[in-house]
């Protein structure tokens, strides 16, 4: 007989079974539920995490679009170059392995015993291949067939290191253009942060000045895309068998305007040893045909490996001569004795100046306003406006801007191209100049204390005072000389697929008025004749046989004691105008003796008589 203690330890035991029990029926129906769940419910999205974790996405970079001249000659295309980097899907997972890869990567020596890593560029690699996994991260450019040759011999003990074919810029003529063409290096930290770099990653070769960054967008083309299988250590295996990747769309190639025969004779013309400028523009569309900015620089550095580019930008940057800055756009200068032409063109404009009109103080060397004696260059008489443009005689000028005042003389530079609104070229880094009247001229002077003065006119009447580009000079005397509208300057003429077909023409803009009555057009352009072609102008130096040249001369004071800047300032035909030239000569004397024979090479090349003396 049991007694009810026994009892009540069965039916204890009972409970407990009864629980245990109960708990495994829920477990293995939490068990089924989430099964059904992983097999089922989530079924997509767990194939799509596995996939992920077996499959990788490689990027393809797409090959740079070309530019070539207005003549389909290239001016920069690619080159293969070799890059020893880290694949971070196919590196070691573990620290200890990986630290053991970088310092093998250290102990590698050349023939030389030269160690071909430092630990800088290997260290920051390592560090980028945490959060970048799709693409190779560099940290050795332009590897030479003997580096290339000693990683693949030691690829099994240096898992994740690899070698890599890419494009990198080339510019066949050095030089030749090189503030136009412009240059690619590795997007930066900071333009990474930038809204107009959105979309970009880092490691990326982007556009650096000129036409590089001008028209990045269009050079880039858009990258593709592989998929590989890896195992479970990360590593490679191979392609993905049944599942296409997409292929890179190369960039558009570039036409520019630029005519590369031309180009070289400006550049020959100007000394690499001296600062100064030249713009050569077709007045009629706004095409660039040649730019020069001296001194030039090779681009071909930035696409050399990072100690030889850091060696030769260093080099670039601290050069006294600042051969990085394009003085063609961004160098602005007094207008000098150039600027006469707006002040003429104002005058005639407005019926304050006629062809027959003359003064009736005559230039005796000089001009004397209240207590302030003005000098001339010269003593030239009594002149009317055609032969006061001809000797550019100040004494004219002083009394006829002061006549006319600068309000009038202001519209009118601004009407052809001048003044401080940028016009628009192409290529990043173009600045305005300046018109001063006595409000700009207030404001920008407060600090110094100076005031707006009737007098002043005297000074800007003959340009000593405004701010002009030589891009603007080249536009003001091309305009004055078509007299059909400022046209927007450019240097792109066709972009074009990788079969050569157009996908964008540049059409002619005209940016700003550009017209004058018919009288004023006569008048100026027989001053501008005189200039070149009659036996006392000051521009003859510029003259070229058998074409009608106009041309003004000019010598830009800019600081006392120093020589003057050279301005030659031409166009031609006269009848029909083709090209205006443009040219400075930093700190080098008279721009007719100067800077005239410079812009005569050009205008000789440009109409086939190079062989002519």
């Amino acid at each position: 007989m049991y007694s009810s203690t026994d009892n009540s330890e069965t039916q204890n035991k009972h409970w407990h079974v009864l629980v245990f029990m109960i708990a495994v029926v829920i477990l293995f129906a939490i068990l089924l539920l989430r099964l059904f769940s992983l097999q089922y419910t989530h079924y997509d999205e767990n194939l799509q995490r596995s996939d992920n974790n077996r499959l990788r996405k490689v990027e393809l970079i797409a090959e740079r679009g070309y530019i070539y001249d207005r003549n389909g000659i290239v001016l920069v295309r690619n080159r293969p170059s070799y890059q020893i980097a880290l694949q971070a899907m196919n590196m070691p997972r573990k620290k200890a392995e990986r630290d053991s890869v970088f310092n093998r990567l250290l102990r590698i020596t050349d023939k030389n015993g030269v160690r071909m890593f430092d630990s800088l560029s290997l260290d920051t690699a390592f560090q980028r291949s945490r959060w970048i996994k799709n693409r190779p991260i560099r940290f050795l450019e332009d590897a030479s067939p003997e580096q290339v040759a000693i990683i693949e011999e030691r690829s099994s003990e240096l898992p994740g290191v690899v070698t890599v074919i890419e494009s990198r810029r080339e510019y066949p003529y050095g030089t030749l253009a090189s503030h136009v063409l412009g240059y690619t290096s590795e997007i930066s930290e900071e333009q990474l942060k930038l809204p107009e770099f959105e979309g970009y990653s880092q490691g990326d070769r982007i556009g650096q000045k000129g036409l590089e960054q001008g028209y990045d967008q269009e050079f880039r083309g858009k990258n593709g895309v592989k998929l590989v299988e890896v195992n479970a250590s990360g590593r490679e295996i191979g392609p993905v068998k049944g599942i296409e990747g997409e292929a890179p769309v190369p960039g558009l190639h570039l036409v520019s305007t630029l005519d590369l025969k031309l180009q070289k004779v400006a550049e020959e013309a100007i000394p690499d040893s001296a600062k100064g400028a030249l713009v050569a523009i077709n007045p009629r569309n706004g095409e660039i045909l040649a730019m020069v900015s001296s001194p030039r620089l090779d681009p071909n550095i930035f696409s050399l490996k990072k100690r030889e580019r850091n060696k030769g930008w260093a080099q670039v940057a601290l050069d006294a001569m600042h051969p990085l800055t394009n003085r063609a756009i961004s160098g602005t200068y007094t207008p000098a004795s150039v600027f006469k032409l707006v002040t003429a063109g104002a005058g005639l404009e407005s019926g304050i100046l006629s062809e027959s009109k003359y003064y009736s103080k005559p230039c005796t060397g000089g001009y004397q306003y209240g207590s302030r004696y003005q000098k001339c260059w010269g003593t030239h008489g009594n002149l009317n406006v055609v032969n006061a443009i001809r000797l550019s005689c100040d004494v004219f000028f002083y009394q006829a801007g002061l006549d006319i005042d600068m309000a009038r003389i202001n519209e009118f530079g601004r009407r052809f191209g001048l003044g401080e609104t940028p016009l628009g070229v192409d290529i990043p880094g173009e600045k305005g100049g300046w018109l001063p009247d006595s409000a700009s001229f207030n404001k920008k002077n407060k600090r110094l204390g100076w005031r707006w003065a009737r007098g002043l006119i005297l000074n800007l009447s003959i340009g000593q005072g405004q701010l002009v580009t030589p891009l603007q000079q080249a536009v003001l005397v091309g305009a004055l000389a078509t007299n059909k509208g400022v046209y927007r300057p450019h240097f792109m003429k066709e972009l074009r697929d990788k079969d050569g077909n157009v996908v964008r023409r540049y059409e002619p803009e005209i940016i700003r008025p550009g017209k004058m009555k018919e009288e004023t057009h006569r008048v100026l352009m027989n001053a501008m004749d005189s200039v070149v072609n009659h036996p006392g102008g000051t521009g003859k130096r510029g003259a070229v046989p058998g074409i009608r040249v106009g041309a003004k001369t000019g010598s830009g004071e800019w600081k006392k004691g120093e020589k003057t800047h050279a301005w030659y300032a031409a166009v031609a035909p006269l009848d029909n105008p083709e090209i205006a030239v443009a040219v400075i000569m930093e700190a080098a004397g008279g721009g007719g003796a100067v800077s005239g024979p410079i812009a005569r090479k050009v205008l000789m090349a440009y109409f086939g008589k190079e062989d002519e003396k």
